[in-house]
């Protein structure tokens, strides 16, 4: 029982090489997860999508620093923070578990002092049920991966107004970022072998496409959501046919920090 077979022999995280775990023995490790203070979280994944292939991964090139190809899975709704009863992780799995019944699931734990997951093992093998079963997205707090792209910080939620727009940027102002409109046809909006340009070297953290066309230049030292709209404005009437978004910049960190749509097209 110490032997892995490698051949058309898949084997995901912790405990993956024993029969499956019954609610019980998820139960226990959830108990566990909670005595040492960490947040569990759950992830699942299409089999197709859930292990490194050169075919279903984008290859970031450079010291990208612990960096791992298909590392992270779809994530369902949020970590359970402060969770302090496994009964609570476990009906998140029992819903998970119905809404994706032919994905990999897996029970995670994040250490909020190192900033790492520290844990993760699966909590469901796939099912035989076809892709073609899948039906939408679940109380809108779930994102379905599966032929529906989404584009950052609420791209869940219905188009936001004009004036959810200008509150966001009161609070970006707020804060001391830089606001900035970017823009992207819709083909060449998203993570894709054939519409990336990969740049090679120490680009530290770089992910590929992340960054669509900038509208004019950042923002910078504006102080009315106003100025921001109008802009909004302008570059929606010149690229009716593009998604653009918003993103805020902070300029002692050196990084985007707010990303959010404001059109699509």
């Amino acid at each position: 029982m110490k032997v892995w077979n490698p051949i058309n022999n898949k084997k995901f995280e912790t405990f993956s090489y024993l029969p499956p775990l019954t609610d019980a023995q998820i139960s226990k490790q959830v108990d566990m997860i909670i005595a040492k203070g960490l947040s569990p979280c759950l992830e699942f994944s299409a089999p197709e999508d859930s292990f490194v292939n050169s075919e279903n991964c984008v290859r970031f090139s450079g010291p990208t620093a612990g960096y791992q190809d298909n590392r992270y899975w779809t994530m369902w709704k949020l970590p359970m923070f402060g969770c302090s009863d496994a009964s609570q992780v476990l009906k998140e799995v029992a819903e998970c578990r119905k809404t994706f019944p032919q994905c990999y699931v897996r029970l995670a734990a994040f250490d909020a002092v190192k900033q790492v997951q520290v844990i993760s093992f699966l909590v469901q093998l796939p099912s035989k049920v076809a892709m073609a079963a899948m039906s939408g997205e679940k109380d809108m707090k779930v994102w379905n991966p599966i032929n529906n792209k989404k584009f950052e910080t609420f791209s869940y939620l219905p188009p936001l107004t004009d004036a959810q727009i200008s509150k966001q940027v009161d609070m970006i102002i707020a804060k001391g970022l830089s606001p900035c409109l970017e823009f992207s046809a819709p083909e060449d909006s998203f993570v894709n072998s054939e519409n990336c340009v990969r740049f090679s070297g120490p680009t530290a953290g770089y992910q590929d496409n992340r960054y669509w066309t900038m509208w004019k230049l950042p923002m910078f030292g504006c102080s009315d959501a106003s100025q921001v709209l109008k802009e909004v404005a302008e570059c929606r009437k010149a690229f009716p046919q593009c998604y653009i978004r918003l993103a805020a910049f902070d300029s002692v960190k050196q990084v985007q920090v707010i990303s959010f749509l404001v059109q699509r097209p």
